[in-house]
């Protein structure tokens, strides 16, 4: 049997494996099992488990489905495959002079099915949003093997709901997403500022100030991260601003701030990276209100010293939404009454338990517990139409 793991820690042994290539072959196989479950994957790139299989579940591998096409050069519109890489994508736009602000750290394993499928986002999103704001229409073949198709290549449409929202951060509990319509953006030219000071609370205070130069992104990282990149032994803000922004470092004396090269952000993204080859560690990939930064992340990081559980918090301070890693063993376990403390402080607090990563396996229990009644008859509702034998895995 083969083994299918993500970063989350978890892994499986599915009952069969299945790569299609195309929407036909995923149709002729569905019909051929139709009373099976299924689980679907392709990069393997998460932190929640989202894509890990059960041993009844059937592993429907996406990495083999790729196609990427222009729909319109001239105004960026182009389609992609649910297998093709945000790298490829990178690449497929960049080679006419387009940009896709969607890019992961995992860039050459996160899939553009997977992103819809969590709704990705990465730092740009602090100016240009979330996946969702990129996709015109979807693609969905249904367990029974129907294909259904939502939006439009058109750039505005105002006719009823727009269901394909409905597919973006559904975790692939709907439907399988094999295509994606999507448009790109003009990148401005960027200056980048390094921003180091000795207290975590009074740099991550400053966040909303530098918001008024209107930022391409605001990345964060305290020395308990930086340990995984830099090594540096300050807390750390990663400024980019358009180029010919107003923004003037010397009205910023009591920071250390230095220009560098766009390029030269790997301090950052580093971390994630290197961080995965330490020790066992959950990810909870928190999102709360700006107001609440400083004091919601110095209670945080207080509850897991307290427990003696260590620690990395960065990520995109910007639009708060904070990569949250603990590291954890047999003698200090990350356990259900730690847990419990953590989300009540990020509850109190205005926040959520995630904010581009999705639930998956890892994180569905916090997710049932904080989620009301009403939002779950409603997901039930769509999950009975789509998938009334409830053949894929299911958020409630």
């Amino acid at each position: 049997m083969t083994e299918i793991k993500d970063h989350s820690g978890l892994s499986g042994f599915p009952s069969e494996i299945f790569a299609p290539l195309n929407t036909d072959e995923l149709i002729d196989f569905l019909k051929k099992y139709p009373d099976s479950n299924f689980r679907i994957g392709a990069g393997l790139s998460g932190v929640s488990a989202a894509a890990v299989p059960l041993e009844n579940e059937i592993f429907i591998d996406f990495s083999n489905f790729k196609s990427l096409s222009w729909i319109d050069k001239k105004e960026g519109v182009f389609s992609a495959a649910a297998g093709n890489t945000m790298f490829e994508i990178k690449n497929f736009v960049e080679s006419e002079g387009w940009h896709f602000p969607v890019l992961p750290g995992s860039m050459h394993k996160a899939t553009i099915g997977g992103l819809i499928a969590c709704n990705g986002g990465g730092p740009y999103s602090l100016r240009y949003g979330k996946i969702g704001n990129f996709i015109r229409a979807l693609d969905i073949v249904t367990v029974d093997g129907d294909v259904l198709k939502f939006g439009s290549v058109c750039k505005k449409l105002s006719e009823g709901p727009d269901f394909s929202k409905l597919f973006i951060g559904s975790e692939g509990s709907l439907g399988f997403l094999t295509k994606a319509v999507l448009h790109c953006i003009r990148m401005p030219e960027i200056e980048l500022y390094r921003i180091a000071h000795a207290s975590f609370s009074e740099l991550a205070a400053t966040v909303s100030t530098f918001l008024k130069y209107n930022p391409l992104y605001l990345e964060m990282a305290e020395p308990d991260a930086l340990r995984f990149s830099s090594g540096a032994k300050k807390s750390v803000i990663w400024l980019g601003l358009e180029k010919g922004s107003s923004f003037d470092k010397n009205n910023y004396t009591k920071f250390e701030i230095s220009a560098l090269s766009p390029d030269k952000i790997s301090e950052r993204f580093d971390i994630g990276l290197n961080l995965q080859q330490y020790k066992k560690f959950i990810d909870l990939d928190i999102s709360f209100p700006l107001n609440k930064s400083v004091e919601l992340l110095s209670a945080l990081k207080n509850l897991l010293n307290l427990h003696g559980l260590e620690s990395a918090f960065f990520g995109h301070a910007g639009d708060g939404n904070w990569h949250i890693h603990i590291f954890y063993d047999n003698e200090n376990p990350f356990n259900a009454e730690i847990s419990a403390a953590f989300d009540e402080l990020l509850y109190s607090h205005g926040g959520h338990i995630s904010g581009e990563h999705g639930i998956g396996r890892i994180h569905k229990q916090r997710f049932v517990e904080f989620k009301d009644n009403h939002y779950k008859a409603l997901y039930l509702a769509l999950k009975a139409h789509l998938d009334p034998k409830n053949q894929l895995p299911s958020i409630f």
